[in-house]
């Protein structure tokens, strides 16, 4: 169990390794930033929601990296066509994301899920993530076994932890930022306040200093 456990761990660093590979790192650095970005705006503004637009254009980045890592695999050697069936089991990954970014594309297009099923599925660390993995998977020049699908979901575990982990302090964060602008909006009513009131007993002197000279 131990040797299992500590071959999984071994390609949990290889994977990660992987991630900064230039190549791999140029397709994967776009899904984290946007992942990020779209992170924190929901949790800058809680109130709202991702409608079927949104639920739409984050199921079409699954077609987007499945045309792409099929380019890839394309163009792996100079046999073209012929190194789909080289590497079968690259291949049908990829054509079972794109299978399923179809799918998602149709469903949100037509609205037939149920909003609280879209909103999960395709959500972008949902999307993101498993794009990630499907990269990690392609981009790998080893034979991919057991323990390599192991780590794989570990890496997708870990990620959406770390992800769903962030939410807690942005959220303290945005929190924090608000109140100091309330503060800061308050102090500049006080401010205000204080120089009406600096106006009006200049207004009062002046009409009793202009009384007394008529």
């Amino acid at each position: 169990m131990k040797m299992v456990i500590a071959g999984i761990y071994g390609d949990v660093l290889y994977f990660l390794k992987l991630t900064l590979v230039p190549e791999i790192l140029w397709s994967v650095l776009p899904l984290a930033i946007s992942t990020l970005i779209v992170l924190a705006y929901f949790q800058r503004y809680e109130g709202e929601r991702e409608g079927w637009n949104g639920y739409l254009a984050n199921a079409l980045v699954l077609l987007f990296v499945s045309m792409s890592l099929l380019r890839y695999i394309y163009g792996l050697t100079d046999l073209g066509t012929a190194n789909f069936i080289e590497n079968q089991a690259k291949s049908i990954t990829v054509l079972f994301l794109l299978l399923i970014g179809f799918i998602l594309v149709r469903f949100d297009f037509e609205h037939i899920l149920p909003e609280r099923f879209a909103r999960h599925l395709n959500s972008p660390l949902t999307i993101n993530i498993v794009a990630y993995a499907v990269i990690l998977f392609v981009y790998s020049p080893r034979e991919i076994g057991i323990n390599d699908f192991f780590a794989l979901l570990t890496i997708v575990l870990l990620i959406s932890l770390i992800f769903n982990s962030i939410k807690i302090p942005l959220k303290y964060l945005f929190i924090y930022v608000e109140e100091e602008k309330k503060k800061e909006e308050l102090k500049d009513v006080k401010e205000q306040r204080f120089q009406i009131d600096e106006l009006q007993r200049e207004l009062k002197y002046r009409k009793k200093a202009l009384k007394k000279s008529i």
